[in-house]
């Protein structure tokens, strides 16, 4: 049985306590997700484990966070979203309260699994219940609100987290969220109105283990192939069987008549245009997360703080560009929002790779503030676009399988990032060696300048000539550096610049066309639909709305 395309109609106080709701538990899992990396070097003190341990208490939550995703649908069948909302919030304040008070390694690893459970589905879940709960005039805005969380999570996690890290010790990165987190579930618990359920279904079991099976060993393989080397054993078998999961996860979906995905949704062109787009472009976002932090420390020298403090702007600057680029939407087509987003993060990126060790802290901040307002202009208008696409009751499922491919390309992204930089850095490296020959009139002009400069300063005679060769070998190295930052900038410029192709045919509507999409107005009274499935829709109503998504509305 199948629940009515009509949104949930909630009235308008409703609708903006549900909004605030959802809101405290957005900005959580945000601050959680920019504070962790600040604590690894610590952990590895206090914790007395070795840096190839380290990167579990990434990985592991990152694993727990996206096997999750692919329930979505079912879980928010069996007990409606309000109550799993209220689950996974829960779920996420118990673990990030057990991660503070870990006692060793194994009991902090069970809990950041804990924390990635609960927090994997927040997003998701807030994402279809913004678009559900607004009427369809108003869902661009919706979205657009879904996505303020990212903006001020990495705003005050990092500085307030790199603060209170100079007087206290790693567990305060977690202690500051719980009392957030615990507000938001007792704030849920006695405010958050009833919202309408899905279809239940049964659990697909094999589908499930098959998925499980897919994102572990294909997550690991990602996490940890620079470590273990792209072409040993070891990665190469996870890969292989991450490949033959996913076959068997796909004919296990197709076949089971209720399945733990419904990848049927591809059936929309439209869909699959939004889709390609959000992987492309998410792959490119997430990358330059870690990579920007490196690039401001390891090769402009900044401190930190000072890393914090240039990107702190732009981060504001996206939270409030991202709600108006959400209520632009509303009114023109998201297609053409989309595609100038992707012009602009292009065009940035391709003017600002000629970026040296000079490049100052005000210019990063003036890059970084384009890239952030280039994905506002991309995300909300694309998301908006590719649950267009569906019918209403298909909406939950959908959110899950958009949040299953951008938890994938939330680890693709960097993977293949530090792979690209690897690979240029030691090209470029090479190149040098072979252009400045030991016989040149550059290198030895090099060369002398530093030996008399090691010599006036008063070193040891028997040691300038190895310092002089240390020296010149660390020029080389941060020339390399430079020219592969350089390449990466580039690349990444060009990622976002490939999904101009799906963009543009988004709302190209291809074979048979869709039915119109009616805006309904917005509802004045206060009224609320109980965690019930909804049984006046036929099964031959919702066949039909498989087959012919609605279209967007420009």
């Amino acid at each position: 049985m199948a629940a009515t395309d009509t949104p949930t109609p909630l009235g308008v106080r409703d609708r903006w306590v549900t909004a605030g709701l959802l809101g405290i538990g957005l900005v959580t899992f945000a601050i959680s997700a920019s504070t962790t990396n600040l604590i690894l070097s610590e952990l590895m003190t206090a914790m007395r484990v070795e840096l190839y341990h380290i990167h579990w208490v990434v990985t592991a939550n990152s694993i727990a966070r996206t096997i999750t995703i692919p329930a979505l649908g079912w879980l928010s069948g069996r007990f409606g979203p309000r109550t799993l909302y209220l689950l996974c919030l829960g779920l996420f304040t118990v673990g990030s309260l057990g991660s503070a008070l870990a006692w060793d390694w194994t009991s902090l690893l069970f809990f950041r699994i804990l924390t990635g459970a609960g927090g994997g589905m927040i997003p998701p879940l807030s994402m279809a219940i913004f678009y559900q709960i607004f009427p369809p005039h108003q869902r661009g805005m919706a979205l657009g609100l879904s996505l303020m969380g990212w903006s001020i999570g990495p705003s005050i996690g990092p500085l307030s987290g790199g603060y209170l890290l100079e007087f206290a010790s790693w567990r305060v990165i977690y202690f500051m969220i719980v009392p957030l987190s615990a507000l938001g579930v007792g704030l849920t618990w006695l405010f958050l109105p009833p919202l309408r359920r899905p279809d239940r279904r049964r659990l697909d079991v094999y589908g499930l283990c098959a998925v499980a099976v897919m994102i572990i060993t294909f997550l690991v393989a990602l996490s940890q192939g620079r470590r273990e080397g792209w072409d040993s054993s070891y990665i190469q078998i996870l890969l292989a069987i991450a490949t033959v999961s996913a076959v068997a996860f796909v004919i296990i979906e197709f076949c089971h008549p209720e399945p733990l995905v419904e990848l049927r949704l591809f059936r929309s062109p439209q869909f699959i245009m939004a889709v390609s787009v959000m992987c492309l472009t998410t792959m490119a976002f997430r990358s330059t997360g870690p990579m920007f932090p490196v690039l401001m420390q390891r090769m402009l020298g900044f401190e930190p703080l000072l890393v914090a403090w240039t990107m702190l702007p732009s981060q504001i600057i996206y939270g409030v560009c991202v709600f108006w680029v959400g209520r632009l939407s509303d009114r023109l087509a998201p297609q053409l929002l989309v595609v100038g987003g992707l012009l602009l993060y292009a065009s940035t990126f391709m003017h600002f790779s000629g970026i040296t060790i000079w490049t100052t802290a005000w210019t990063m901040t003036t890059f970084l503030t384009f890239r952030f307002i280039a994905e506002a202009f991309i995300v909300s208008p694309n998301n908006l676009s590719a649950l267009r696409a569906l019918p209403e009751h298909q909406v939950m499922m959908a959110s899950g399988l958009i949040g299953l491919a951008r938890s994938i390309s939330n680890t693709l992204g960097p993977a293949v990032s530090a792979v690209f930089w690897d690979q240029r850095y030691g090209r470029h490296l090479q190149i040098l060696g072979e252009n400045s020959p030991a016989d040149s009139f550059g290198f030895t002009g090099v060369v002398r300048e530093f030996t008399n400069s090691l010599v006036w300063m008063g070193e040891i005679a028997a040691l300038v000539p190895v310092q002089t060769m240390a020296l010149v070998g660390r020029l080389f190295r941060d020339e390399a550096s430079v020219l592969a930052w350089q390449d990466y900038i580039l690349f990444n410029g060009l990622v976002v610049l490939v999904a101009l192709l799906p963009a543009l045919l988004t709302e190209v509507r291809f074979g048979r066309p869709a039915q119109a999409k009616v805006d309904a107005p917005e509802a004045d009274a206060e009224l609320a639909v109980q965690d019930v499935p909804d049984k006046t829709a036929s099964p031959s109503r919702v066949e039909a709305d498989t087959r012919s998504p609605a279209p967007s509305r420009i």
